[in-house]
Parts: C-alpha cells; structure tokens; sequence
C-alpha cells in the first residue's frame, strides 16, 4: 500500500474529476485562478480541460439529475431497497451493446496513473455487454517484436448519471490472477484530485483475492481512509454484491450485506489559506466507474500464471442507486 500512497501522491497534480464528453472544453472558475491539467478522454475524442480547486465543495445542492430521468428506469423486479430507501436508478446489462445515454467509454495511454501496465481503449472488445452483464476483458497482446502490450477497458458515467448521497451497489464477479486490479468506484463529476475526492467502494488486488478493499481519498495534501475486509472464499470465484452508504457525514461499506468499514472524518482544502467547510468534498454529484487495471504501483506485474481469458474478465450483473425516503 505505501508504494500506491506514494504514486497518488506523485501523480495527484495530474490526476483529474472532472470529465469531458462531446468533445467539447469545460472551463470552470477557482477561487484565484484557472489551471489547465490533463483530462480523461471518452469514446469522442481527446480533450483538454480547465479544472477547479472549487468553490462547489461548500454546497450542498440535491442530487444531480441524469440523463435518463429516474423515473425512466424500472426497477427490477428482484431488488429489494434497503429499509428506509427506494430505487432511484439502475442498469442491468440486458440489452445486446453498452448503452452510450448512459455510460461513456475511456481512453488512456499506459503509465497514466500508477505506473500501470494497460492502454484504456474504446474498443468495444475491451468494455461490451453480453449474456445479462457489462464485461471488462484485459487483453495482452505480443507483437512481431516480442514486444508485450496489454490493453483494458474503463466505462463510466459522467455527465450523464450522477448521484448525491444514497446506496450505491452492484453485483460483480472479478478477475483471478496475479496483476490485476478491478475497480467498482466514484469520482465528482468536477474537482481536481484529490481535492475533489474519490469514493472506491470495491478494489481487489489479483493474487490476495480473499481480501476487498474501500478507500476514500480526499484533502490538499492527499490523504485517505482504507479499510479492508478478508473472506473465506476467492472472490473471483462467484459473484458478490460491493455496496456503499453514502450519508453527509458518514459514508460505510459492505460486501453481501455485511458492513465491514465506516468512514466518518475527511477533510478538503485548496490551500492552507483555503480550505472546504465539512462534509466537503463528499457533499456534490458523483458518476460511477467500472475498470480493470494491469499493473502498476499496487498490484505489481502480472506473472508466468496470469491468463488473459475469462478468468481475466470483470463481469458486472447490474449496478443500482439507491436514495432515503424523504
């Protein structure tokens, strides 16, 4: 853990929130001044943004709204809120491609973050839906060369779903082998990192398979909150359900209905002289994302036993919002 803490912190600079789509450039006001950084790219094209230290933290507004209205989506007939709850929104993975209303694919070039070995591509081979679940396949491609590449992909849904407090949960069967890295997570449709923070409800580190880890990453300078919960069972083996209660002052997780970390203390500041009134950074619009990353900082490089065939894949079964009755 202390080699990724240290890359995030390296990298932390670069790393960046807020999204682009439509190919268009988002410029939003700091406090003092405006910052251009690198910026992820979606399945439109590679853009560049203007990002906020920002001044948003300190509001807090009701959820974001997105795209497809709430009302739009049904919900399954085998969900079951949570005491106190109702269903505000979900995606199945029924139909026969990913739905592009709603999710965006990423692009990425290796080493972006992490030191990580994967080219995120748009490829619909490497993020695609089938047989009821959204599939992640990393791939390791060997050229003329001997060269090796590894490719993966990396959805999510920015500017097009996102949400402010509630439970957040999907069903997920994840990779099996030494060198990967899936993700089920959260980032603030704008801020930089990681003043903006970041909610992971589910990493899994390939080859300590037994063991999901939950980290919220927040501040200026970074810092975090992990907690990590060990199983009896491989959980690349089935599926399991990866949950979080995001409430404004307290945020707890759980794999199959069973709570194992809670988070109660953050803290969010552009600067020493300008800092974020709490629950800041985690009181804003979040999207959610799905990836599979290949090496780098925390997992290390996959070995001689590392297949890139179904055991590699992230299958995802459905991933569904809920909200307190009000």
């Amino acid at each position: 853990m202390n080699k990724r803490i240290i890359a995030l912190l390296l990298l932390s600079s670069f790393l960046l929130s807020a999204c682009a789509n439509g190919g268009e450039q988002t410029t939003a006001a700091t406090p003092s001044s405006t910052e251009t950084v690198p910026t992820e790219t979606t399945e439109t094209s590679d853009t560049s943004e203007t990002s906020e230290t920002t001044e948003e933290a300190t509001t807090a507004t009701t959820t974001e709204m997105p795209t497809v209205p709430f009302e739009s989506v049904e919900q399954p007939k085998d969900a079951v809120p949570p005491e106190g709850y109702h269903f505000v929104w979900g995606d199945e993975f029924n139909g026969k491609e990913l739905n592009t209303e709603i999710w965006n694919r990423e692009r990425h070039e290796k080493g972006w973050v992490n030191h990580e070995l994967q080219e995120y591509k748009l490829d619909e081979e490497y993020a695609y839906v089938k047989d009821g679940n959204l599939i992640i396949q990393p791939t390791k491609v060997v050229d003329d060369n001997g060269e090796v590449k590894y490719y993966s992909g990396r959805v999510n849904t920015c500017d097009k779903f996102t949400v402010k407090y509630g439970r957040i949960e999907a069903r997920i069967k994840t990779p099996e082998g030494v060198g990967f890295l899936p993700a089920f997570w959260m980032l603030p449709n704008r801020g930089r990192w990681p003043i903006g923070g970041e909610i992971d409800i589910m990493e899994i580190v390939g080859g300590q398979e037994d063991t999901v880890h939950s980290t919220l990453h927040y501040g200026n300078p970074h810092a975090m909150g992990q907690g990590s919960q060990k199983m009896d069972v491989q959980l690349s083996k089935d599926y399991h359900i990866y949950a979080c209660e995001w409430d404004p002052a307290e945020i707890r997780f759980y794999i199959d209905g069973v709570l194992y970390h809670t988070e109660t203390e953050w803290y969010s500041a552009a600067a020493e002289t300008l800092k974020y009134d709490y629950p800041a950074p985690f009181n804003k619009p979040f999207y959610i994302i799905f990836n599979v990353a290949v090496g780098g900082d925390w997992p290390g490089d996959p070995d001689e036993n590392t297949t890139f065939d179904k055991k590699a894949q992230m299958r995802v079964d459905w991933v569904r919002v809920y909200q307190k009755d009000q």
